[in-house]
Parts: C-alpha cells; structure tokens; sequence
C-alpha cells in the first residue's frame, strides 16, 4: 500500500509540473506559425500567455504519426522592465546544425539610476536527440549576445547584433555555422 501511495505521489508530483507548462501552450498567437525544417513537419508559433511573469511562450506544434498537431513548449519569456517583444524570428546554423533563433528585447527605464534604453537577447533552440527543440547553451550563454541599446547606471551602451543579418555575421565569424 505504501508502494501505492508513493508512485501516486511521484506521479501527481510530475503532473503538476506538466500541468504548470499547460497555461504556455494556450494564448492568442502574437507571431506565428512559422514553418521549420530544424523538425521534420514543425511549425513555431509565439503566444500572449496571460501570465503575469511569463507573457510570451514559444510554441511547437508537431503532426505526429497519428495526424494530429502535438503542441509542446520550447520558451518562454519573462518580464524585464516592459513585456517581451519578439524582434525576429529565423533559422541559421550553429556548429553544423540546424537552429531556430529569436531576438526578444525589452524596454527598460530606470532613470533614477540612469539606466534606459534597449535590452535584447538571442536565444537559440537545437533539435535534440528525444526530436523536441531544446536552448542552445552556445548561443545562450555567449555575453555578445546579450546587451543594452542605451544607457546603463548612465554609461552609453550599444548592442550589435540587433537583426537577423548581423546575428548571422556573428555566428559566422565568432561560433561557426559549419
């Protein structure tokens, strides 16, 4: 009985973490469907969740063997300054493999302590070995790819890879796409 209560107690444990992912998966489509060939048959959408912390999900949706669309969550984005705004949306390789890569920025005013402007990050999403997206650490922890358009505790900052070319440029010289 004790065996009993213990995988019913696991089992509800990992529901609730599921269950909490279910409120990304739902929203009103902001940017989307987008067309992916890093999935065989993907589509990408972004959705305004609702949620206070996390507005912004990216979602896969999937047709599976049995011909219905299999949504799974691949991000989402939480609230820095102002809500998240998705910049650009495009698919490039990294080290020889296929990514999807998003722009988000946020804007920021904190004059008081003289920080105001811009701030942007590059996430990128590689296929993995269960065929679901998963965050490129490559890409996600590289410092370049994050910053301020703008100023900071009053010093001028500027970000470079503010589109979809400049990123590429980037990736390129600095990581590789081959």
């Amino acid at each position: 009985m004790l065996r009993f209560f213990m995988f019913a107690f696991v089992l509800l444990i990992a529901n609730s973490s599921n269950a909490q992912d279910v409120g990304y998966l739902l929203g009103r489509v902001i940017q989307g469907p987008f067309k992916t060939n890093v999935l065989k048959g993907g589509e990408l959408s972004f959705l305004q969740t609702g949620n206070a912390e996390f507005p912004v999900s990216l979602v896969l949706d999937v047709v599976g063997a049995d011909n219905k669309k299999n949504r799974s969550l691949v991000d989402k984005y939480d609230v820095a300054g102002s809500d998240p705004k998705i910049e650009s949306i495009f698919f490039y390789p990294v080290k020889g493999k296929k990514n999807v890569l998003v722009l988000v920025s946020w804007e920021i005013t904190s004059r008081g302590i003289g920080t105001y402007g811009t701030l942007y990050q590059v996430y990128g999403y590689e296929k993995s070995a269960g065929n679901k997206l998963v965050v490129n650490k490559v890409v996600r922890f590289d410092k370049n790819l994050s910053g301020m358009e703008g100023y900071q505790e009053g010093e001028e900052q500027h970000f470079l890879y503010v589109n979809a070319g400049l990123i590429k440029t980037y990736i390129d010289k600095m990581i590789g796409s081959k």
